[in-house]
C-alpha cells in the first residue's frame, strides 16, 4: 500500500492542508513554513502516543481537535481483504483524532453511511437513542419502515440492513471509532501493512549506536542477529545441556536443605496443630536463556575507523539513515508474520514486509555538495525500487532547502509550503501549492496554438528533462525573474547593484535558461506553483523564433498584443525588447562610451574587451559605473529593474 494523500487540521500551523503523496515526493519552502509540521503529523499518526502538546495545536488552542487522515491506495489483496468494510474505490482512508478527551488519539475508519442516522449513532444513552430513533422512524416518511424496537441494542443492526437496502442514500462518513475494535487493534493492523520512519533534522547517531534494547541497533541486532543466533543447532543444545546440568545440580537429592527446613518448620507448626505439617519443594527449572554479548558499534571511512560520534556529522547521519531504514523493514519480520497459511492448499506463503514510509528532515545536512548529488540519487533509487539491494519501493517524503533534491523535469514532485495571513487569526496558517504536469502542458498547448492532446505530461518530462539543473534554484525563491542568457542577468544584476536594489537579500533569483526557446517550460512550471515570476526575452526584430515570440507574450499576459510597429514594452509581470537586451544598453550608453568603459572594466581583470566579457556580473557592474561616472546610464534597463523589483518584492523598502 501506498500513502496517496493527507489532510491535516488544526496540527501546529496546518489549520487546514490537504497534500498528495507521490513516490517521491518534496517538501520545500522557507524557515517556519510548515514542513516538518507535515512530517511530525505523519509521525504522530504512525506513534503510540495517544497526547499532544499544547504547542501541537494551531494557536496553542487546545479545544480544537487536530485531525490527521490519511489515505492509501495501491493495495494488494491481502489488504483489500483486510481493510474491506472500510475501502472504496480501492482506497483505504483512516483518520486519527486528539481532542484531549480520554478517547485522544482514537483511529476512524470511513464507511458508507446515511447521514441521518449519524446523530442517533452519535448518542450513549440508551433512553435518549430509543427517543431519536422512534422520532426519526415516525417523523420521517422514508424511514416508516423501520422496525420498532424494545432496547437501544437492537438499533445499529436495524440501522445497517436499512443502510444495506438503500444503498443510493450513503456517503462515505467517518466511522465510530472502533476501527477493528479498538485503539491498539487499528494502529497493529496497520502496521502489519504500512511501516513509518522518521529521520528528524537532529539526531543523535550515537544513541542509536548504542545496543541498547530501546536503540535503533539493539532492536536491530534483537530482531536479525541474536534471534538468528539462537535457531543455531549448536547453540540450542549448549543451552539443553546447561539446563540439564542445572536441573540436576538443585535435585532434591543433591539439595536436601530444603527438606531439612521443611521438617524445622513442621516440628514448631505441630506445637500449635498437631496433624498440620509444611511442604516445601524446588519448582521446575525453566530453561536457562543463553545470554549473548553486547555489540559496539563502529564505522570506518577510507580505512580509518572509530567510535560512532567520533565520526563526522554527514556519516553519522548516513548512519542514521541507514539503520532506521533497515529496522523498518525488519521489525515485522517475527515468526508469527513471516507465513501465512492458504486455506485451499494448506501451504505456507511468507507474508510481504510491510510497505516503508521513509520521511526526512533535511537530507542534504552535513553533507557535501557533491555527497548531496549522490544521496539524492540514493533517495531516488529507493522510491522507485532500482537501487541495488533494495527489496522493493521504498516511499520517500523529505523537506529540504537544497536545490539538489529537486529537478524541473520532477516538478511534480514539488509541494511548495508558504505561511499566511488568516482572515480569521492572528495566526499565520501553512498553505500548500503543487502543480499536474498535464496542466502545464495544456498551457504551453494553448500558448503555442497547437491542438488540445498535442502534448500530454509525459511528453512534456523529457523536454523539462534537458533544462539545466541551475534552474531548481527558483523552486526555492520568492521570486524568479527568467532570461535568454548569462549576459542579461549579468546586466541585470549590475544595474540592480548599481541602484542599491539588494536582488539576494528580497530572495529574488535570476535564472539563465540558455535560449528564448527555454523560457516557456520554467515559466510555465514556476507560475503554476504560485511562484512570482517576471519573464524577459529578446524579440530580436522578429527575425528568429517569431513564433516563441508570440508564446511567450500568451503565457505572460494572455490578453495582450505585439505594438505595430514592434517596440521595446516592460510591463508588470514581464519584459520584451524590440532587438535585445545588450543591443539596448549598447544603444543607450553609445556605442563609443561604452566601448571605452567596457575597456576600462576588463582591464584589471586582464581580460579581452568582448560580448563575452558581457557575461562576467563585476565586468558589467563596473561598465556601468564607468557610464554614470560620465553622466550616461540605460534607462530602459533601470525601469526594468525596478519593474522586476516592484512586480517581486513590493514588500520590501524602496531604496
Amino acid at each position: 500500500m501506498q500513502l496517496l494523500r493527507a489532510r491535516i487540521k488544526n496540527f501546529r500551523s496546518l489549520r487546514d492542508v490537504s497534500i498528495d503523496f507521490e513516490a517521491h515526493t518534496a517538501l520545500i519552502g522557507g524557515n517556519g513554513a510548515g514542513k516538518s509540521s507535515i512530517l511530525k503529523a505523519l509521525e504522530k499518526f504512525y506513534s503510540t502516543s495517544k497526547v499532544l502538546d499544547q504547542d501541537d495545536y494551531f494557536g496553542r488552542d487546545i479545544t480544537l481537535p487536530v485531525e490527521i487522515e490519511l489515505t492509501f491506495g495501491a493495495l494488494s489483496a491481502g489488504e483489500q481483504e483486510t481493510f474491506e468494510s472500510r475501502v472504496r474505490d480501492g482506497t483505504l482512508t483512516v483518520s486519527r483524532v486528539f481532542d484531549g478527551t480520554a478517547s485522544s488519539g482514537r483511529y476512524y475508519g470511513s464507511t458508507l453511511q446515511n447521514p441521518d442516522f449519524s446523530a442517533i449513532r452519535a448518542i450513549g444513552g440508551a433512553t435518549e437513542k430509543r427517543s431519536a430513533y422512534k422520532a426519526l422512524k415516525e417523523g420521517t416518511a422514508a424511514y416508516a419502515e423501520l422496525p420498532s424496537v424494545t432496547s437501544a441494542g437492537q438499533i445499529e443492526a436495524f440501522l445497517q440492513e436499512w443502510e444495506l437496502a438503500h444503498p443510493d442514500s450513503l456517503a462515505l462518513l467517518r466511522d465510530d471509532g472502533q476501527f477493528f475494535g479498538f485503539q491498539n487493534a487499528g494502529r497493529g493492523a496497520l502496521q502489519r501493512h504500512t511501516s513509518f520512519v522518521f529521520v528528524p533534522a537532529v539526531r543523535e547517531a550515537s544513541l542509536d549506536a548504542a545496543d541498547g534494547k530501546s536503540s535503533a541497533i539493539g532492536r536491530l541486532l534483537e530482531i536479525v542477529v541474536r534471534s538468528a543466533i539462537l535457531q543455531r543447532k549448536d547453540v540450542q543444545a549448549f543451552q539443553e545441556e546447561v539446563t540439564a546440568r542445572y536441573r540436576a545440580l538443585v535435585a532434591p537429592a543433591n539439595m536436601p536443605e530444603l527438606g531439612e527446613l521443611a521438617n524445622r518448620l513442621t516440628g514448631d507448626l505441630k506445637s500449635l496443630y498437631r496433624d498440620a505439617a509444611v511442604g516445601l519443594t524446588w519448582r521446575d527449572v525453566a530453561d536457562i536463556a543463553v545470554p549473548l554479548p553486547a555489540a559496539d558499534v563502529s564505522l570506518s571511512d577510507e580505512g580509518f575507523g572509530g567510535p560512532v560520534d567520533r565520526q563526522g556529522h554527514g556519516l553519522q547521519r548516513a548512519f542514521v539513515f541507514t539503520l532506521l531504514q533497515h529496522l523498518a523493514k525488519t521489525s515485522h519480520q517475527t515468526p508469527a508474520t513471516e507465513e501465512e497459511t492458504t486455506e485451499e492448499t494448506g501451504q505456507t506463503t511468507p507474508l510481504a514486509a510491510p510497505s516503508l514510509i521513509l520521511a526526512i528532515e533535511e537530507p542534504e545536512l552535513y553533507q557535501h555538495p557533491t555527497k548531496q548529488r549522490h544521496l539524492a540519487s540514493v533517495l531516488r533509487g529507493l522510491s522507485t525500487g532500482s537501487l541495488p539491494g533494495a527489496t522493493g519501493p521504498t516511499q520517500i517524503i523529505f523537506g529540504s532547502h537544497s536545490p539538489m533534491f529537486v529537478a524541473m523535469e520532477r516538478a511534480n514532485e514539488v509541494r511548495l509550503a508558504r505561511r499566511l495571513k488568516s482572515a480569521d487569526s492572528k495566526f499565520k496558517h501553512a498553505h500548500l501549492t503543487s502543480l499536474s504536469l498535464a496542466n502545464v502542458a495544456s498551457r504551453l498547448e494553448k500558448a503555442n496554438n497547437k491542438a488540445p492532446g498535442t502534448w500530454t505530461a509525459a511528453t512534456l518530462t523529457p523536454r523539462l528533462h534537458i533544462l539545466g539543473t541551475e534552474l531548481s534554484e527558483g523552486f526555492f525563491a520568492n521570486g524568479v525573474v527568467l532570461v535568454e542568457g548569462r549576459s542579461d542577468r549579468s546586466a541585470l544584476q549590475a544595474c540592480a547593484r548599481l541602484l542599491g536594489l539588494d536582488f539576494h537579500a528580497a530572495g529574488i533569483a535570476i535564472l539563465p535558461v540558455e535560449g528564448k526557446l527555454n523560457l516557456d517550460r520554467p515559466y510555465a512550471v514556476f507560475t503554476e506553483l504560485e511562484i512570482p515570476t517576471f519573464l524577459v526575452w529578446d524579440c530580436d526584430l522578429n527575425k528568429k523564433e517569431p513564433v516563441a515570440n508570440t508564446a511567450l507574450l500568451h503565457l505572460a499576459d494572455a490578453h495582450a498584443k505585439y505594438d505595430e510597429p514592434l517596440s521595446t514594452r516592460i510591463a508588470k509581470n514581464y519584459a520584451y525588447f524590440e532587438d535585445t537586451l545588450e543591443s539596448t544598453l549598447i544603444l543607450e550608453l553609445g556605442n563609443d562610451l561604452h566601448s571605452q568603459c567596457l575597456g576600462e572594466a576588463c582591464e584589471p581583470f586582464g581580460l579581452t574587451p568582448s560580448r563575452e566579457t558581457h557575461k562576467i556580473p563585476e565586468v558589467m557592474h563596473r561598465v556601468l559605473t564607468c557610464a554614470k561616472d560620465k553622466g550616461t546610464s540605460s534607462p530602459t534597463l533601470e525601469a526594468l529593474v525596478n519593474a522586476i523589483w516592484l512586480h517581486l518584492a513590493p514588500d520590501e523598502i524602496q531604496l
